[in-house]
């Protein structure tokens, strides 16, 4: 080293500490937004529930089409930690829960390429794509702490690699991701190849991981669902109706529009090359291990994790956390080789980061781009002006109306949770409490008239339905018949009342709404 030189100014591994900075600042930014994401007032309805009547549900206690209906609450644990930190601190205490829980991804991704030895450089040099890709997802659901469960035990058993007693700690972590997130089954695979199968540089006896593994199942048996907990995942996941219909389940390669509006986003435009060059690493790694490779199951979690991306859009967030790290490791032997050179990348990456972060205070994060414009997922706090918490509430609160809504798929979680429990949707996003059949046949209902449709107006004391051309026909014939009122219509939803579900001295409060 040239003795004019700052001490180690030339090193890959040097500004270590800004890398890690940048690694928790960039999802913290990225996941400050206002509560947007349709499935969270559900979540909220649920925790409250529980809280309440302290037990977890096992029957559908919310909606009018599956009222009574066996339910598997297998997100009953997350609900009940945001149901709480709502009762504390609102939603700018849920805002600030998924900033903490994206910064903790950051921080477990970060750590665990230091652990493989990723440089610093090489880190720098990911970061915006990582998050590019990943950031979509940031958003106050189970599945973040699902994200978080992935990355932790992946930690665990890198670190017990060394000291055979910590991996003790994947067991409460299994225990408490099987009631967190369905996702736990993947922790399952993962520890039945890391620990039995492909021990990559363990030093534990066989016996001890036997154990450990075996104690890890057996923590996933810990909650109140029993065998049907682990069958959930398969049950929605493999059903054809669902991963065609549901938004985040479709393909990106499907010819949807759900999935063509997937494929204008910066998700798909740079997570896809990113996905390709991870598998190329993993190619380049073979099939064998000799301390300088990731372990086998790690590069088999970034396989599986990539071809689940590919079937169904919602993975593309886990694939790219997986396969940075691979992709780290892959150019670290540039970044040590050509030290003077990554020198210069590393002040160039770090100012590329910084734009990157003041991009994400100004307008927020690129959520689509449609023609020529960026479609910006602004920064904030509180609860987006999509969900129609404000006309849901009025309804209930101000026009005293209870009964059951007919209304979107998306909106019967805000329908539920703004009401308190006095409205009751006729369908949301628990799909196994309604099953494929009824689901299709509701959104046909939605869409022109059909005999569902004729049973739920005839059922509903209120519709809640999107602004939209797809809406149209439901719309006039809403606004044609003399027994429904509208009181509330903006860019995104119309919502009209049933006169008679309204208290007689209020009812001539419609009028001027109908007339006009």
């Amino acid at each position: 080293m040239n003795s004019e030189s700052p001490p180690n100014s030339d090193l890959p591994n040097s500004g270590d500490r800004w890398v890690t900075f940048f690694a928790l600042l960039i999802p913290a930014v990225i996941a400050f937004h206002p509560l947007a994401n349709n499935d969270l007032p559900m979540h909220l309805a649920i925790g409250d529930w529980i809280i309440e009547h302290g037990e977890v549900p096992t029957t559908d206690p919310f909606s009018a089409n599956g009222h009574g209906g066996r339910w598997i609450a297998h997100e009953w644990l997350a609900a009940l930690l945001f149901a709480g930190t709502y009762k504390l601190a609102g939603a700018t205490g849920l805002v600030a829960l998924a900033v903490l829980l994206s910064t903790l991804l950051g921080a477990l991704q970060n750590r665990i390429s230091q652990l493989l030895g990723v440089p610093a450089v090489a880190r720098l040099l990911l970061l915006v794509p990582i998050w590019m890709v990943a950031g979509r997802r940031l958003m106050l659901r189970p599945h973040l702490l699902g994200l978080c469960s992935v990355l932790g035990l992946w930690y665990v058993t890198l670190i017990g690699r060394k000291r055979p007693v910590l991996l003790w700690f994947a067991v409460p972590l299994m225990a408490l991701w099987a009631n967190l997130h369905s996702s736990f089954i993947l922790g399952i695979a993962f520890l039945i190849f890391d620990l039995l199968l492909w021990p990559d540089g363990h030093r534990a006896s066989a016996r001890q991981r036997l154990t450990v593994l075996a104690s890890c199942v057996g923590a996933t048996a810990l909650q109140p669902h029993g065998l049907g907990l682990f069958l959930f995942p398969f049950q929605l996941g493999l059903d054809p109706v669902f991963t065609s219909e549901v938004t985040e389940w479709v393909s990106p390669f499907a010819s949807s529009i759900s999935a063509i509006q997937f494929r204008a986003t910066i998700s798909f435009g740079i997570g896809v090359p990113t996905m390709v060059l991870a598998l190329i690493a993993v190619w380049q790694q073979g099939t064998g291990f000799g301390g300088t490779e990731a372990p086998r199951a790690a590069r088999l979690a970034v396989v599986v994790s990539i071809a689940m991306a590919l079937l169904q859009q919602r993975h593309f967030a886990l694939a790219a956390l997986l396969a940075s790290v691979l992709l780290g490791m892959w150019i670290t032997p540039l970044c040590m080789k050509w030290p003077d050179t990554m020198h210069r990348v590393r002040r160039r990456a770090a100012i590329l980061i910084c734009a990157m972060v003041m991009m994400l205070i100004a307008y927020g994060y690129p959520a689509r781009f449609e023609d020529t414009e960026v479609q910006w997922r602004k920064g904030g706090s509180g609860w987006s002006e999509r969900l129609p918490r404000i006309p849901v509430s009025i309804l209930a609160n101000e026009w005293q109306v209870t009964g059951v809504v007919f209304c979107e798929y998306e909106y019967g979680s805000v329908v539920t949770h703004a009401s308190d429990g006095r409205l009751k949707p006729t369908m949301d996003s628990r799909n196994t409490v309604y099953g494929a059949q009824r689901y299709l046949a509701h959104q046909a209902a939605l869409a022109g008239e059909t005999e569902e449709q004729l049973r739920l107006l005839n059922l509903a004391n209120a519709v809640l339905i999107r602004t939209e051309a797809s809406r149209f026909a439901l719309a006039s014939r809403l606004d044609q018949s003399a027994d429904w009122a509208p009181i509330h219509v903006d860019p995104y939803c119309r919502m009209w009342v049933r006169e008679s579900a309204v208290p007689e001295s209020m009812r001539d409060s419609l009028r001027p709404a109908r007339d006009r």
